[in-house]
């Protein structure tokens, strides 16, 4: 496919002769009124508050929100006090220059909750759109550089998977989202399917491309009376952008929600006798997989998150020339039992190549009343590993796969230093999600030699 005839133009700060450094903010989940007090019989006060939301316009709710108390614990997601405690906790390891924030900012089954708490079905598409404004403003405001925001599939007033193009919901966000100010297309993009490519804000000659996956996935449904395909308009929006990077030079940063290849927690939970459930669609990874393997050599990372897991995948690890490595980020919210936790990413600031993650966390787990965030590793010092390479992740796999040692060590990391689902029962289905995209090659791993 040829490129476009146009080519935006990349601006970036001199190289620097130190590293850079950008923060990983994964599934937030929060602003979400009842999570604390869901676990207490106060109907009254939940309705009240949800009310006075209702009410006020985004710019009080910081006020109205300052009523909470308390960190939200599994199974709940991140409430107020818990998303302004991450923040706060990332401002402390900063300065960074830049934030990738990879999706989910309302909280899961965020419809059904607000309407039992006793707002109703009319008010939910305002009330959804104002709370991602809200999330999103707070973490623009408290971090203060730009942020590089996906869509997660909570993020919709449409519900769970429920996203439709070309909506207010997409439209409103586009306004809140400061790194689309500097770019017309891109807020078009955006505007358009919650897609869109910025240049990187430090580097002169590479390219940030926050992707929406939710259209991709299996689980997405179309809305409205467009029949159309939003995930193959996309597609073909990505193979022009991944063109014309390439074209000139340039290297790239994908940015997405839900990554490509098995769900290992799903697919465990079935065992052998089912078959196990992929993330997205065929017909979309099989486009995917093919612009990896013209355009993989230009791809500096993949961010993704979902599965609030501490994880990676290694993609064309077995007779692709040019393999793609995706960090997959866990997350703030702890309602899958795992711990919050954000990651801090250093980059050479010439280059952009990737050498280290600083992983920290909140042990809601076992923290006692008043848990304190800290490093719980740098992945040099964990596994032995100079930089996030290809090689060097794939080399990891192996080790997973083969190594007791190294296979705990990733377990006990897997869920943020909390109790992990991973055993010695089990592993395969986690370890070959790693490095087997398909139902076929995984469910041969998983069943082993």
């Amino acid at each position: 496919m040829p490129c476009s005839a146009f080519f935006p133009f990349a601006v970036g700060s001199p190289s620097r002769a130190d590293d850079g450094k950008f923060i990983l903010v994964p599934e937030l989940e929060s602003a979400n009124t009842w999570t604390t007090w869901a676990l207490f019989p106060r109907p009254r006060q939940i309705f009240k508050l949800v009310k006075q939301l209702i009410a006020a316009p985004v710019s009080q709710w910081k006020e109205i929100f300052s009523t909470q108390d308390g960190y939200a614990h599994a199974p709940a997601d991140a409430n107020y006090p818990l998303l302004i405690s991450a923040l706060s906790a990332a401002v402390a390891q900063g300065p960074f220059d830049f934030v990738i924030a990879s999706g989910d900012y309302l909280r899961h089954g965020f419809q059904i909750a607000f309407i039992e708490a006793g707002g109703s079905s009319s008010d939910f598409p305002a009330f959804a759109t104002k709370t991602a404004v809200f999330v999103i403003n707070t973490v623009q405001t408290m971090l203060g550089v730009p942020v590089y925001a996906a869509l997660g599939n909570n993020d919709s007033a449409s519900g769970d998977y429920g996203m439709d193009p070309g909506s207010a919901f997409l439209a409103t966000l586009a306004d809140s989202l400061g790194v689309l100010s500097i770019d017309p297309e891109a807020t078009v993009d955006f505007r358009t399917a919650g897609f869109y490519e910025l240049p990187h804000p430090t580097l002169p000659n590479e390219e940030i491309v926050v992707l929406n996956t939710v259209i991709w996935s299996r689980s997405y449904s179309m809305l409205g009376a467009n029949s159309s395909d939003p995930g193959a308009a996309e597609m073909q929006w990505l193979a022009r952008k991944l063109c014309q990077a390439k074209t000139l030079t340039h290297k790239v940063i994908l940015v997405m929600h839900i990554p490509p290849g098995i769900d290992a927690n799903s697919s465990c939970r079935r065992g052998h006798d089912q078959a196990p459930i992929q993330f997205w669609r065929d017909s979309y990874f099989t486009q995917f997989l093919e612009l990896m393997r013209k355009y993989g050599d230009i791809v500096q990372i993949v961010l993704a998150g979902h599965t609030h897991m501490d994880d990676f995948r290694v993609l064309g690890d077995t007779g692709n020339a040019s393999p793609v490595v995706f960090r997959i980020t866990p997350s703030i919210s702890p309602t899958f039992g795992n711990n919050p936790a954000f990651s801090i990413l250093n980059y050479d600031a010439d280059s952009g190549n990737l050498s280290d993650i600083a992983n920290y966390y909140l042990n809601l787990a076992d923290g006692g009343n008043s848990p304190q965030w800290v490093l719980e590793y740098r992945f040099p010092s964990a596994y032995g590993y100079s930089s996030l390479t290809a090689t060097n992740l794939g080399a990891l796999a192996a080790s997973i796969h083969d190594d007791p040692k190294v296979r705990k060590t990733f377990a006990k990391y897997y869920a943020v230093s909390a109790p992990s689902p991973i055993n010695s029962t089990n592993w395969l289905f986690y370890s070959c999600a790693e490095t087997r995209f398909t139902s076929h090659d995984y469910a041969s791993c998983t069943r082993g030699p």
